[in-house]
């Protein structure tokens, strides 16, 4: 087992007593949230569907009630969970959406630097995997992109998680990573392999590719998962 201090950096309180000062990363999908996993965060970013003209009441009501109702503490997203920058009216993540995240993420550190942080998406296996890794590799800092994705994959007992591509590359690309990301997802993912090359075939042959069976994880169960942390799921 690893020893605490190794998921981050660590301080001594006024009685000599070192703590973790690494920020705690979790990722859920929007029933979770809604039924009220996210309590207890810091503060949540939340992925929401750009063609999705439903009600997300619910779902802004349990974000708030997380949060105490900080509105600095949220951070709502709108794109299309897709691996090209566009797909018809489908419009993907962009590099302006992966800044601000990161971003984001800094500032939260910067005030409380073992905050926890939600990340939710509409299954909590795509984007949301996608953003929670810009995080920890920000945060874990140029050379251990393997390590970050360890710490993601890890948590994906039941097999779902297959970051969104586009998603991946864009972090890379605004922490000048040069590819190290994507390139230690694919090794340590067959699921992201597979995910990838199908958005690359789309990307290539748009209207052929599209009909393509789009690959998927199982099902998803409902869970608590903590990214960063060396503890088992802890089921609900």
């Amino acid at each position: 087992m690893r020893s605490a201090d190794s998921w981050g950096m660590r301080t001594a309180d006024a009685c000599g007593v070192e703590r973790n000062m690494a920020m705690k990363v979790f990722v859920w999908s929007r029933a979770e949230i809604e039924d009220g996993a996210a309590e207890g965060a810091d503060a949540v970013i939340s992925v929401r569907m750009q063609a999705d003209r439903g009600s997300f009441e619910t779902l802004d009501a349990a974000m708030a009630q997380a949060v105490l109702g900080d509105v600095d503490a949220m951070l709502v997203l709108r794109c299309d969970d897709i691996g090209v920058p566009r797909l018809g009216a489908q419009r993907g993540p962009t590099d302006e959406q992966i800044a601000t995240v990161i971003d984001f993420a800094r500032a939260i550190r910067a005030v409380q630097p073992d905050a926890t942080l939600a990340v939710q998406c509409e299954h909590g296996r795509s984007l949301s995997p996608a953003l929670a890794l810009a995080v920890l590799a920000d945060e874990l800092g140029a050379g251990r992109e393997a390590e970050a994705v360890q710490r993601l994959l890890r948590l994906d007992r039941d097999g779902i998680m297959a970051p969104n591509p586009l998603a991946v590359r864009q972090a890379d690309d605004r922490l000048w990573r040069y590819g190290a990301l994507d390139a230690a997802l694919a090794a340590l993912s067959p699921r992201y392999s597979a995910v990838r090359e199908h958005w690359g075939r789309v990307a290539a042959d748009p209207a052929g590719a599209r009909a393509a069976p789009r690959p998927r994880g199982g099902r998803s169960k409902k869970r608590f998962r903590e990214i960063g942390r060396d503890t088992p799921d802890v089921w609900e």
